[in-house]
């Protein structure tokens, strides 16, 4: 039991888990985020669709034009969107409306801006969706960024796991070796304490003749 203890004990210091603060980046193009209505454009530097001028300021050269909402869940505790609108957008985090981004006068309409950011939330599963003000509104989304505590193994618990693995089976090494001598011992009292008499039918060797005591 003791040993047990000690085992316990041991496990315990030596696997430690981390968490780290990682950020994700998330296109306007990511499975993920849904698109409640059909995009109205999406540039890229392929399709000739935007002029090379807009899609070199964007994240992987894309965006997405449309006039629904955005719904963009993830898990974390901060996070950063970057966009372009023409007219205003609600920003709605789990169902509650937190923020309402007005363009800059002082902005160009193609400019894409950090619209909102978060750093204060609990790092846990989130909603955030983005939508028009007015209904001919539209919002061109380029990408997000979200931040995450990732669990993270320390070197430590690898070595102490194998620390303990080995610790754990020379006690149970010993702890059978213990009963097994034990047991051994045990059949040897037994075998001594056999009364030995004239009623071995069943085995005429072990008989001891009265003549021969004599």
């Amino acid at each position: 039991m003791r040993s047990s203890g000690c085992l316990g004990a041991l496990a315990l210091s030596c696997v430690a888990v981390q968490a780290m603060l990682t950020n994700f980046t998330l296109d306007d193009t990511a499975p993920s985020i849904v698109y409640t209505e059909a995009p109205i454009l999406r540039c890229s530097p392929d399709d000739g669709e935007c002029s090379p001028d807009f899609t070199s300021q964007l994240f992987n050269g894309t965006s997405t034009m449309t006039d629904g909402t955005i719904v963009i869940p993830f898990t974390g505790s901060a996070m950063f969107v970057y966009l372009s609108t023409l007219g205003d957008c609600i920003f709605n985090l789990d169902g509650t409306d937190v923020f309402e981004f007005s363009r800059p006068n002082s902005t160009h309409s193609d400019d894409i801006l950090l619209a909102w950011a978060n750093t204060s939330m609990a790092d846990a599963p989130h909603i955030l969706r983005i939508s028009p003000k007015l209904e001919d509104w539209f919002i061109q989304l380029d990408y997000v960024i979200y931040s995450h505590n990732v669990p993270t193994f320390r070197r430590g618990a690898i070595i102490g796991g194998t620390v303990v693995g080995a610790l754990a089976a020379a006690v149970l090494l010993s702890i059978g070796a213990f009963w097994l001598k034990r047991r051994v011992r045990q059949k040897r009292v037994a075998t001594r304490g056999i009364p030995l008499g004239d009623n071995w039918v069943d085995k005429p060797s072990l008989r001891v003749s009265r003549d021969e005591e004599k």
